[in-house]
């Protein structure tokens, strides 16, 4: 008697049908992981700018200021002394933020030597989300920038 090692085509198109299923399960939720790590990494490059400049603010006992490169933070962060973000001035720059949008990122913010916000007057309002995000889904970021230059981060909806 001889044993027949192997798949038959049915057992091969059974399987295939059901990893197929399996990833048409998987695969929206893993986008969804992709556009919130996205948005939380982009706004931590944020926060960690706007302390950074504070902090150097603070240590160099004169302004620092926290720009958007191309218009938008999306386009990038410069962190600088002086005029504008050329040469020696700077002190760090971050690249730019694919795949996000940024209401308000046109803003550029100043701290003075006691590391409090003196530019422009009154709190900052920073709205995160992935480009694509669907509207009132809990993917975006709300980056809130004090006068004394504390920065507050909590999740809300996209806008719609």
């Amino acid at each position: 008697m001889k044993i027949e090692r192997g798949v038959t085509l049915i057992e091969l198109m059974v399987a295939l049908i059901v990893l197929g299923i399996i990833a048409g399960v998987a695969f929206p939720n893993f986008q969804n992981l992709v556009r919130d790590n996205r948005t939380t990494t982009h706004t931590n490059e944020l926060v960690t700018a706007i302390n950074l400049a504070r902090s150097e603010a603070v240590r160099r006992g004169g302004t620092v200021t926290v720009a958007p490169v191309g218009g938008s933070f999306a386009g990038g962060i410069c962190v600088f002394t002086g005029a504008n973000c050329a040469g020696n001035a700077i002190v760090r720059q971050f690249p730019e933020m694919r795949n996000i949008e940024i209401n308000n990122g046109a803003v550029t913010l100043v701290f003075d030597g006691r590391g409090a916000k003196t530019a422009p007057a009154g709190p900052q309002t920073l709205l995160i989300y992935p480009q694509d995000c669907p509207s009132g889904s809990e993917r975006g970021r709300q980056l809130r920038v004090s006068n004394a230059g504390h920065v507050s981060v909590e999740r809300v909806g996209c806008p719609g």
